[in-house]
């Protein structure tokens, strides 16, 4: 089973890669049209810099869904290394399973935040287009957290039961 799970965990990850990739590639080429346009022709692209800005936010949040799959996220652990390797195995279980439930609340409270009618009539003041489009990629990106999350809790509630890891 948890062989499924992680097979499923390595292919979100490589979706999350990609879209990064071709977040990254999109961000980069609009800024380069729009200084080219501006400058050149004197005629900027008028919805560039809001189109910009939801690309860095996606690939902000996408990023560290993908951060916790690699298990990268920055971390103060000074106290967590200076336990005994069994109390360490504990303790990584327990702040995985706070984690996984903070993320799935969040996860929660945008759905709820996402699927109100004011959220989703309001409009993007350059584009025109519904601004739910850009928060739904927050919901998109914690519940991929939230699965990361979920198979690294796994990961070390095994580590624990076994006696392996950290």
């Amino acid at each position: 089973m948890l062989t499924i799970i992680s097979w499923v965990n390595r292919g979100l990850a490589q979706i999350e890669k990609w879209t990064l990739v071709a977040l990254s590639a999109s961000l980069g080429l609009l800024l380069i049209a729009q200084v080219v346009l501006r400058y050149l022709f004197d005629s900027p692209l008028f919805w560039a810099e809001e189109v910009a800005v939801q690309i860095l936010v996606a690939m902000s949040f996408l990023g560290v869904s993908y951060l916790i799959y690699q298990q990268q996220l920055v971390a103060i652990d000074f106290i967590y290394l200076m336990l005994a390797k069994p109390l360490r195995r504990l303790v990584s279980c327990l702040f995985q399973l706070v984690a996984l439930a903070s993320l799935a609340l969040f996860a929660w409270l945008t759905y709820q935040w996402v699927s109100d009618p004011l959220v989703q009539s309001e409009l993007s003041p350059t584009t025109q287009l519904p601004r739910w489009y850009n928060y739904g990629v927050l919901l998109i990106a914690l519940m991929a957290m939230s699965f990361h999350q979920l198979v690294n809790w796994f990961e070390s509630l095994r580590n624990l039961v076994l006696g392996e890891g950290v």
